[in-house]
């Protein structure tokens, strides 16, 4: 009678089937999000302002995972940004003036992203 019930026991511990399918489909999900910060902590910081040592954004590789900082028109990014960023770019301009709206640097700069990674349409 004990056999009995130490097998009863023990089955009634033991995982069922479906318990084993919902534990490796969370396992799947989880190593899915575990993929995906990643991907997202190795995105890159770009500054877009006209400073020494800024790099022409005709000549620059956007990364296909980018975040892309905008100042104010006129004094552009705080030094603490600047700090932070991977890169800095600038938009090439001609004429004496230094500063493009915030508005017009991001469209510039995302068609300028667009350009280099999106897969064209036929």
């Amino acid at each position: 009678m004990r056999e009995t019930a130490d097998a009863q026991s023990s089955s009634a511990d033991a995982p069922s089937a479906d318990d084993q399918a919902q534990a490796e489909g969370l396992a799947v999900q989880l190593a899915e999000l575990e993929a995906k910060i990643a991907d997202l902590q190795a995105a890159r910081i770009i500054a877009l302002d006209i400073i020494p040592g800024a790099v022409p954004m005709e000549t620059y590789r956007f990364p296909k995972r980018c975040l892309m900082l905008f100042g104010a028109e006129g004094p552009g990014l705080s030094e603490k940004a600047l700090e932070l960023a991977d890169d800095v770019v600038y938009i090439s301009q001609f004429g004496s003036v230094r500063s493009i709206n915030a508005g017009a640097a991001a469209a510039v700069s995302m068609h300028a992203w667009i350009t280099q990674h999106a897969a064209p349409r036929l």
